[in-house]
């Protein structure tokens, strides 16, 4: 099955003649990994064209710590030879780094030939354990401030170009455009045609309960079959569009194995019931946690990152043995009180995720709003149950 490679070296025809898809919409989520060179004048107005990205000179710089180097220079060359995206021109460029704020930040706009608008991509996270940490945060009641610079970055992106909109990002970049579409100002909003998060997770409830959020901004969430990622803070999939991935668990988050047939994305009746389940669990080990002790626990989980000294996530999973070492230590020298709540977090979650949460038994609460949450609950489960056999029987036919 075809990969957003394979439709990227065959989309021939241009934005006026078929405009903007979600497809092209991940081609362009994916490319805002890519760390441009400023001295190609990405940060300004006029940008560069993508056809002038794909250099061999430019390999090094553009694809570092990225994940998957090989096929997302594969990708970026497909695009650049292509009549459809080659003279699509990156601009407003800007990637920033705080680590005394917790900051990491990058976001790119494209804007499409012939005046066919333009599409603010934010960049998910990276190889650092920043990144990670920010993560993290991304539990809290409270925006991080990526967050608050994703909205001031579409505010002033939207200002620069004027004109058609479109929003998108995978995993963080798809929480940090929801947020910025959902906390933008009307006459910003009413630019953006879609906002898409590829596999991103939602957003803490506190935050969409805010007098400053906007729900009927114009939200669209892709997950492929087995997300994980994507499903947190999610009780429904009403609202998402499920894609087929070529693969297992959680390697499902990498774009790059979602299937495409024709210009769209082959698509799922749901979520795979297991990663359903598992989510949903997850979600109920958040939600019982609560917004405060949430936001405690992640500041202990970031500090006993910090411990182990390591600047790359990917360093830090490699010498896991060391640096497990490491954060025990650390953890042993901590103050009671946080060598309670990470154990008792820990606990939870364990039994969370293997013996079910409080939430899955029928409340001993006999009031009408407990009891109408249980039978939603029960809906939402027996759907994912429909839609997983329907999609292995889908599977099993060639579907």
């Amino acid at each position: 099955m075809a990969s957003i490679v394979d439709y990227a070296r065959t989309a021939r025809d241009t934005f006026t003649d078929r405009p903007l898809t979600r497809v092209d919409a991940l081609c362009l989520a994916w490319l805002a990994y890519l760390r441009l060179p400023v001295e190609l004048g990405v940060t300004n107005r006029a940008g560069v064209r993508l056809a002038d990205l794909s250099e061999d000179w430019l390999r090094a710089s553009l694809l570092a710590s990225l994940r998957n180097a090989g096929r997302s220079w594969e990708l970026l060359e497909a695009m650049s030879e292509s009549p459809r995206f080659r003279n699509v021109r990156a601009c407003l460029y800007v990637s920033e780094s705080d680590e005394s704020a917790g900051m990491q930040f990058s976001a790119t706009t494209y804007v499409l030939p012939d005046n066919a608008g333009s599409v603010v991509a934010y960049r998910g996270t990276d190889d650092t354990v920043l990144g990670w940490k920010e993560n993290v945060r991304l539990a809290c009641d409270e925006a991080i401030p990526a967050q608050r610079r994703a909205a001031t970055y579409l505010e002033d992106s939207a200002g620069e170009l004027g004109g058609r909109f479109w929003v998108c990002g995978h995993s963080k970049g798809g929480a940090l455009a929801t947020y910025a579409c959902g906390m933008a100002p009307d006459d910003v909003r009413t630019q953006v045609g879609v906002c898409w998060s590829f596999d991103g997770p939602g957003l803490a409830p506190e935050l969409m309960s805010t007098p400053s959020w906007h729900g009927d901004a114009p939200f669209c969430k892709l997950v492929p079959r087995g997300s994980l990622v994507g499903m947190l803070f999610e009780r429904s999939q009403d609202a998402m569009v499920v894609v087929r991935s070529s693969a297992d668990d959680v390697h499902q988050h990498h774009p790059l194995t979602w299937e495409v047939l024709g210009n769209d994305f082959v698509l799922e009746h749901g979520v795979d019931y297991d990663a359903w389940r598992l989510s949903q669990r997850l979600n109920d080990w958040l939600e019982e946690m609560g917004p405060q002790q949430r936001a405690e626990f992640a500041e202990l989980l970031c500090w006993l990152m910090d411990a182990t000294g390591e600047t790359s996530f990917s360093d830090l999973l490699r010498r896991w043995s060391s640096n497990s070492q490491g954060m025990r230590a650390a953890l042993s020298n901590a103050p009671q009180a946080d060598q309670d709540l990470f154990a008792r977090a820990m606990d939870d979650l364990v039994a969370t995720v293997l013996l079910g949460s409080r939430q899955e038994l029928r409340p001993r609460d006999d009031t009408p709003q407990a009891h109408a949450g249980y039978a939603a609950r029960k809906v939402e489960d027996a759907t994912a149950r429909v839609n997983d056999r329907l999609s292995k029987i889908d599977r099993l036919t060639g579907r």
